[in-house]
């Protein structure tokens, strides 16, 4: 392993949630284990839950899978905020490296949109005092691919191609795994992935721990001369092996956490000719990633690796036709002009814009204000302190403060602001949605008849969305 800090340590976490959505759907449950560099735990074990706001109704598909239902996280559970403020005392340790199974893509991002809705920054957790953050499922996709020798792996049904789910790789490695999607068993299951990795490819698991950060990254990233290299992501499908051959071009003119590289499988010829015929802005990046452009987030953990790790003569195993790979380098290194307009046309995107204050957390970045703000406003909510005028919060501040109020202790709110919390309420859950829901939720029943335990969710989720339904009229 490579040498860090004396007081370094790993903190495994999973979340279980109400939905997919990072910024609209909610959690349900939180499990995190603590271990030093060698994966010995030496922290008890944190498990607790979250009950959702009467603003939302989770998805009943979601509670199905988890077993989770919101009647027994109201019972049991903590709101939003307390739930965050545990989250943020796990994860504000010092020389911690954060990591799970699958968590750059879906629970790091519920960890920013419920930091960003609580008021404790968003970012700060991942990297600040030497805190990073780590997935294994690309680690164990990159030893798959790259170096497979040592794991047993196992194969969707039916089919030549390999499973990544955490029951089925922990099954076939004699992993115990007592109860998919419980975040506790996940949490243990994804350490105990981890210990194998590292005890079957220490090379290879010591190279990618290393390449977590984005210093590291930076060293074997070569712009300047187009040096090709190797990055594994579900992008290129279980055909090519989860493989890409790609050339790094430039970095994104407005986020410089984004290389913007090009895939060697596909010819830059054709990319050519529609860049251009680009006149004036373009709305979506979807006619880009057609024809070859990727971008790659060097803040999310990507595995990339020198184009040396695997040999010519295996190319043509991931799908790469040598010619065209060479035609490719050829072109993107003689057309400094076309470099410019790339970098012209994305850094002229037009960005999205949501009126929903839940969606706003990559719309624009907190500002250093803001980020004061943050933290003053979020010692007045742990002290429920609400008889005070915020005068210095700006208009989206003022938006997310009051719903986290709202949301979280509604029983501060002063009558002025019931009248508003009421009035939105019914906004967002209207009788046709509630309507809708109930007849969701009962077709699932009639699906389900002969499973008793999903019966019984099911019916508690009725009477939970009856409850709810009252409340927001006594709002």
């Amino acid at each position: 392993m490579v040498l860090e800090s004396c007081d370094f340590t790993f903190l495994f976490y999973d979340y279980e949630t109400f939905g997919i959505h990072p910024a609209l759907d909610k959690p349900s449950q939180f499990a995190c284990i603590r271990t030093d560099i060698h994966f010995n735990i030496i922290d008890i074990p944190n498990e607790f839950f979250c009950f959702p706001p009467i603003d939302y109704f989770p998805n009943p598909e979601s509670i199905l899978i988890t077993g989770i239902s919101p009647n027994y996280v109201k019972k049991y559970g903590l709101n939003e905020f307390e739930f965050t403020d545990r989250i943020h005392e796990q994860f504000k340790r010092p020389n911690t490296c954060i990591l799970g199974y699958n968590n750059i893509k879906f629970d790091d991002e519920f960890t920013r949109n419920i930091f960003y809705r609580n008021f404790f920054d968003p970012y700060e957790w991942s990297w600040k005092n030497g805190n990073s953050r780590w997935d294994i499922l690309n680690v164990l996709r990159a030893c798959y691919a790259l170096r497979p020798k040592g794991i047993n792996w196992p194969f969707r049904k039916n089919s030549d191609f390999p499973s990544f789910k955490l029951s089925d790789v922990s099954k076939y490695n004699n992993v115990k795994h007592y109860q998919a999607h419980s975040a506790i068993s996940d949490v243990y299951a994804t350490l105990q992935i981890a210990k194998l990795l590292k005890r079957r490819q220490p090379r290879l698991f010591n190279y990618f721990f290393k390449c977590r950060n984005k210093k590291q990254l930076l060293k074997i990233i070569d712009i300047k001369n187009v040096k090709p290299m190797i990055y594994v992501s579900q992008f290129f499908g279980v055909l090519k092996k989860n493989v890409g051959f790609i050339a790094p071009i430039l970095w994104h003119p407005n986020n410089l956490n984004i290389l913007i590289a090009f895939d060697l499988t596909k010819n830059f010829s054709i990319f050519i000719e529609y860049l251009i015929n680009i006149k004036g802005t373009i709305e979506d990046y979807s006619q880009f990633f057609k024809r070859g452009i990727i971008f790659i987030y060097v803040n999310r953990c990507p595995i990339l690796a020198p184009i040396n790790v695997i040999k010519i003569k295996f190319y043509e195993s991931f799908g790469i036709d040598f010619k065209l790979f060479r035609k490719n380098l050829s072109l993107i290194r003689n057309r400094i002009f076309l470099k410019k307009k790339l970098k012209v046309v994305i850094g002229n995107f037009v960005k999205v814009q949501y009126e929903n204050i839940d969606l706003q957390l990559y719309s624009k970045l907190l500002s250093s204000s803001e980020k004061n703000i943050v933290k003053i406003t979020h010692n007045f909510l742990k002290k429920c302190s609400f008889d005070i005028q915020f005068p210095f919060l700006t208009d989206r501040m003022k938006s997310l403060f009051f719903r986290c109020r709202a949301r979280n202790y509604p029983n501060l709110l002063n009558e002025t602001e019931k009248v508003i919390w009421r009035k939105y309420c019914n906004s967002v859950m209207t009788k046709e949605k509630i309507s809708t829901y109930v007849d969701r939720v009962s077709e699932l029943l009639k699906l389900n008849s002969k499973n008793f335990k999903n019966v019984l969710l099911l019916k508690d989720l009725l009477r939970y969305v009856r409850n709810i339904n009252k409340k927001i009229l006594q709002a």
